[in-house]
């Protein structure tokens, strides 16, 4: 956090009885020079750009899915990263969500945030990555454009058993 990396993880590490905001200001508190007021409404302008605004009094544990992967990345720009790792970002959410971390995560890179995305999801990787990277039991098997990775044998092999 410190180097300006963020993260979010695959199965999301919310705290799931404290409210979203609460969860927001973890990270925001973490911060140095910071205090209440000023990492709340960091918090809720973040909140405010994931669409999560209005859930700011619920429970973590309440939000679906989605959400709750919505609020881990609201948590990672809470420490304000240069880049974010990403881990499984659409795994078991909705498409109509799923398109929504979308276009947040393009207007995040717009706005000159770098990201590593791991995802089995390609329909969505290839609407928001330059550049592939495919790895096999612990192997890279491609790199390259998407198209020219989409295409590749050995990863038809490896991931679609042609």
């Amino acid at each position: 956090a410190a180097r300006r990396v963020g993260r979010t993880f695959q199965i999301t590490q919310l705290f799931s009885r404290m409210t979203v905001l609460e969860n927001m200001l973890v990270p925001g508190l973490a911060r140095p020079h910071s205090n209440r007021s000023t990492a709340t409404r960091a918090a809720r302008l973040h909140l405010e750009f994931l669409g999560l605004a209005a859930l700011e009094s619920l429970q973590a544990k309440n939000l679906s899915g989605g959400q709750q992967k919505l609020l881990e990345l609201g948590r990672a720009l809470m420490l304000d990263p240069e880049i974010l790792f990403l881990d499984e970002p659409f795994a078991g959410v909705n498409p109509f969500l799923r398109d929504q971390i979308i276009e947040l995560v393009r207007k995040l890179h717009a706005g000159g945030r770098t990201f590593v995305i791991v995802d089995h999801d390609i329909e969505a990787l290839q609407r928001l990555v330059h550049r592939m990277v495919v790895m096999s039991r612990g192997e890279k098997i491609a790199d390259g454009a998407v198209a020219e990775v989409r295409e590749d044998q050995e990863v038809l092999r490896a991931y679609a058993g042609v």
